[in-house]
């Protein structure tokens, strides 16, 4: 009993050291590597919009959104679309990130679309007001 009390109490610990840890916002960097690219974006989501309406990577890079909610309160995330209607398997989901209630950081990684063009992203909890243009060059 008391080794089950002792591993609970590890995990809750666990949690919430991870909790802290994701609340300071790392600073925007573009770094380029041999052999592939690894591009590291900050994106805001305030006042129910994005501080960003386009991002721009190449294809097929290792992408980084960190991604900073600072509505109190209130629900947002980042979810990449073939395209603007975001629905149906042709226009299906990309990339998409875990809801965050802010205020709250997290980082995303996923990898860039290796086909150059416009794709679609929007926060899913606000998907007509909370809209960008994804360009992969």
């Amino acid at each position: 009993m008391k080794v089950r009390t002792y591993l609970g109490f590890l995990v809750i610990a666990g949690l919430l050291a991870a909790a802290g840890c994701s609340s300071s916002s790392p600073p925007p960097t573009t770094t380029t590597g041999p052999g592939g690219q690894q591009v590291t974006v900050s994106l805001v989501a305030q006042g129910l919009g994005f501080d960003k309406s386009s991002i721009s990577v190449p294809a097929g890079a290792s992408v980084t959104i960190n991604f900073n909610n600072k509505d109190t309160g209130i629900p947002h995330n980042f979810a990449l679309y073939t395209s603007g209607s975001a629905s149906g398997t042709a226009s299906g989901p990309l990339f998409v990130g875990p809801t965050i209630n802010g205020p709250a950081t997290i980082s995303y990684t996923f990898t860039a679309p290796s086909q150059p063009g416009t794709y679609f992203f929007r926060c899913d909890t606000h998907p007509t007001t909370m809209t960008g243009s994804f360009i992969v060059t």
